[in-house]
């Protein structure tokens, strides 16, 4: 299994698209086969102090933007919840107790794509690959993974845009055992040449395997257009050229420099006590250099106009397109109406693009969840200039006409349900916290999700559409003389 398709399974965060419900059964199946698509394209040592995750500096850049403040959160809905913080030496823990056999526990690494450079993307998703793979210097990999195995755990890794994590997954009864084989991951993993040549390998191949695929690199090149100027453009798995200049000494020496208290922040979900979560840390995490990192912070996405950037594959099928679209952040009073908006473009696709006049069977809109946010509209068409202004018409009467109060809460109350469902598991819950403390204002802002969605009118889905819905940046993988780029371009 790849790293991509570990994220799509749902042991790891939720960055991930969200999208309002139907009421048939096969129209939810469509519609989730066409968001597990677009998740698919749009998703890539020692103790000794060193608060520099590299020797190389990051590239200059325009200067940050400040992110939106959300309102802070009620100290009795917090205290209700029964979740836990606090600090350890300048690390930061969360604790949300919960019944049930599986632990899991996420290790959020700040930093992104500003801990990086052109000439040096991919070394986070390397050393985090082999250090949670590769065996330790007290534990050699193979049995590492029978130790593992034998317990039913789970360590692994994820890189995004934003920050990165180490996880480890385990059952209630073996959560020591397992923090033990965790805590020297996060101490003393092995970097042996032979893991780290495999693992190279590995990244490579999924590396070119984006490329061959058009339903995966179609977001690449809208990615291009959309980041241009914006570290956003970059990639966490790297370049086959970047990735394979990195060494051994680069790989331990970034590892390293992650691993500072500062940069790092624990968040556990499970049957544990307060005691059982410090006991782990000051056994490991607590040794960790304290370091001095601060968030360098992001610029805005530069606005520009609607483009279409093209890979010429006039013997496929059909047509792949994605578009993206500035979009508020999660911090920021239009994310949730924005969120509800996409969701009901979604519905509406589905309905108009795929059921009454059968253009594709896949389309869909949605939102991300990142610090500089942005929607999208995904479809494959082999009429890809009839199928985009269908959606865009679809775009243009979810801005102007107004919608009926009822329904519209009868289709809110849907995604709230949805959106439980979406929770019920121990690591969805987790990467919830993790996602929301690194890009949605605090933890704490998963306990009024349910209440800003329920402020969301009418009124504020209209207005979000036509704010943001515009200056598309569009990917296109197929024949470019099948569409009009005037009609791709007209929003």
């Amino acid at each position: 299994m790849t790293r991509r398709t570990q994220a799509l399974s749902g042991l790891h965060k939720e960055n991930r698209p969200m999208s309002l419900p139907t009421h048939t059964g096969a129209r939810v199946v469509g519609r989730l086969l066409a968001v597990l698509a677009v998740l698919a394209l749009l998703g890539a040592c020692g103790t000794t102090p060193d608060p520099k995750p590299t020797d190389l500096t990051p590239p200059e850049q325009p200067a940050p933007e400040p992110e939106p403040t959300p309102d802070p959160v009620d100290p009795e809905i917090i205290k209700a919840s029964g979740i836990q913080e606090w600090e350890m030496d300048g690390l930061k823990v969360v604790l949300k107790p919960t019944p049930g056999p599986v632990v899991i526990a996420e290790l959020i690494i700040q930093g992104g794509l500003t801990n990086t450079t052109p000439e040096t993307d991919g070394v986070e998703e390397l050393a985090l690959r082999v250090a949670s793979s590769g065996g330790t210097t007290d534990t050699p990999r193979d049995a590492f993974t029978s130790r593992l195995n034998s317990m039913g755990s789970e360590i692994g890794h994820d890189t995004d845009r934003d920050y990165s994590t180490l996880t480890m997954r385990s059952i209630r009864p073996y959560w020591t055992q397992t923090w033990e084989l965790f805590g020297e991951v996060l101490l003393s993993p092995a970097f042996t040449d032979k893991q780290i040549e495999l693992q190279r390998t590995r990244q490579i191949e999924e590396i070119k395997g984006i490329q061959d695929n058009p339903d995966d690199y179609v977001g690449i090149l809208a990615s291009q257009s959309h980041f241009d100027g914006h570290p956003y453009v970059r990639r966490t798995v790297g370049t086959e050229a970047s990735v394979k200049k990195l060494t051994r000494d680069m790989l331990v020496t970034y590892y390293r420099g992650l691993m500072t208290r500062e940069r790092l922040t624990l968040v556990v979900v499970g049957d544990l006590k307060r005691a059982e979560v410090e006991e782990a840390v000051r056994s490991s995490l607590a040794t960790l250099p304290k370091g001095d990192y601060t968030f360098p912070g992001l610029p805005p996405v530069p606005e520009k106009p609607s483009k279409v950037a093209t890979q010429v594959r006039p013997e496929l099928p059909t047509n792949y397109m994605i578009g993206l679209f500035n979009a508020p952040a999660p911090t920021h009073p239009d994310y949730f109406p924005m969120l509800v908006a996409t969701s009901l473009l979604s519905d509406r696709f589905f309905e108009e693009v795929r059921t009454k006049r059968n253009l594709t069977y896949a389309v869909a809109a949605g939102l991300s969840k990142r610090r500089r946010n942005y929607g999208y509209l995904y479809v494959t068409a082999v009429d890809p200039t009839t199928t985009v202004q269908v959606m865009y018409d679809e775009v243009e009467r979810l801005a102007t006409r107004e919608l009926d109060p009822k329904g519209f809460g009868e289709l809110v109350n849907v995604f709230l349900t949805e959106h439980y469902m979406r929770a019920e598991t121990t690591a969805a819950q987790a990467s919830l916290l993790a996602n929301a403390e690194m890009t949605g204002g605090g933890w704490e802002q998963t306990l009024v999700f349910i209440q800003n969605i329920e402020k969301v009118t009418p009124e504020d889905v209209m207005r979000v559409t036509k704010t943001y819905i515009k200056d598309i940046h569009w990917g296109y993988i197929g024949d470019p003389g099948k569409a009009d780029m005037n009609v791709l371009t007209s929003r």
